[in-house]
């Protein structure tokens, strides 16, 4: 098949334009020109062809959308970017879909289309309860759960032959940037440490996507895509494991707060049974992050008490705590 990817060069579309390539078909690559996008394009290069454009424009996207056979949907404005710049993460996320969509339907046979959404759009969890399936409600309580919700909504009313995941923690080894902000330290200082959470390997994302295409019956349904049961944890479980792999070391309870958060447990039967796309667990990710690690975790180990105060500087909880000593 003739697979379009958008954001192709962003973490997951690598891990899915890899697994496209592996199973044989070929790839339309689309992503924005950044500098970070047009170095990581080089990794593939002479394998797929790279369109460079724009997602708000139908006119860089939809001549894209006119060749392929499929769509997988990576494309949007993440959190917290998101909150930050609600314009544009609106006409990115959802007019970005629409002009998709529009373009689809202009074929004589539409391609399906396989959309990344997010568990986060079943709202903040409390710890316990039954784990998340498809049929809960797609609830907007931020900028980019709106976002993913509506997306969801225009596909479900599109007519089109589509599949919707609402992905889990997919976390891997290369962290980018903005993994490493302060606003992110800050948000994961807030969450309750108790709070469940269902990771899954970017690799099984793609693999996932990679089968749906060609999966009919999983067309029209909305699966969700976790590690399965060796992939379930608490954030506390989560950060120490990881936090120890890379050197840091684990950060004392009371660093964390008491927020809830948008995570839990999958049920993801439904989404293995179709796709059988579960391979790596929590636990040899945390040996993958170790090796990747090999390197500098003799520095991190060294420079830990630095690192460690500088994060705990965005712990509101641990500032609080100092404050009231």
């Amino acid at each position: 098949m003739r697979v379009l990817v958008t954001g192709a060069f962003g973490r997951l579309g690598q891990e899915g334009v890899q697994r496209l390539l592996a199973e044989g078909h070929s790839v339309i690559a689309f992503d924005v020109p950044t500098a970070r996008n047009r170095k990581a394009a080089r990794r593939f290069e002479g394998r797929v062809q790279t369109v460079w454009g724009d997602i708000r424009s139908p006119d860089d996207i939809g001549p894209c959308v006119a060749e392929c056979d499929a769509i997988i949907h990576n494309a949007g404005i993440l959190a917290p970017l998101s909150e930050k710049h609600p314009e544009l993460a609106h006409a990115v996320n959802v007019g970005g879909t629409k002009n998709i969509l529009d373009a689809m339907k202009r074929k004589e046979k539409p391609p399906v289309i396989v959309f990344a959404s997010s568990l986060s759009v079943c709202g903040p969890r409390v710890p316990g309860g039954p784990p998340l399936t498809g049929d809960d409600p797609a609830v907007g309580t931020d900028n980019y759960t709106s976002n993913k919700a509506e997306c969801e909504l225009l596909l479900q009313e599109s007519g089109l032959p589509y599949v919707i995941f609402r992905i889990g923690v997919s976390v891997g080894t290369k962290a980018a940037a903005g993994d490493l902000s302060p606003d992110v330290f800050r948000v994961l200082f807030s969450i309750n440490p108790d709070t469940r959470l269902e990771w899954v390997h970017p690799e099984d994302v793609a693999l996932a996507q990679a089968r749906a295409i060609e999966t009919p019956d999983a067309f029209g349904k909305i699966l969700m895509i976790g590690g399965g049961q060796a992939c379930r944890l608490t954030f506390r479980e989560f950060y120490g494991a990881m936090f120890d792999a890379t050197g840091v070391g684990r950060f004392p309870p009371e660093a964390y707060g008491g927020g809830d958060y948008y995570c839990d447990w999958l049920d993801t039967d439904e989404s293995q049974r179709l796709l059988r796309y579960q391979h790596l667990s929590f636990d040899s990710f945390i040996g993958q992050l170790r090796e990747a690690s090999r390197f500098t975790r003799p520095f991190a180990q060294l420079f830990s008490p630095l690192i460690r105060w500088f994060m705990l500087r965005y712990s509101d909880a641990w500032q609080a705590r100092k404050r009231e000593a």
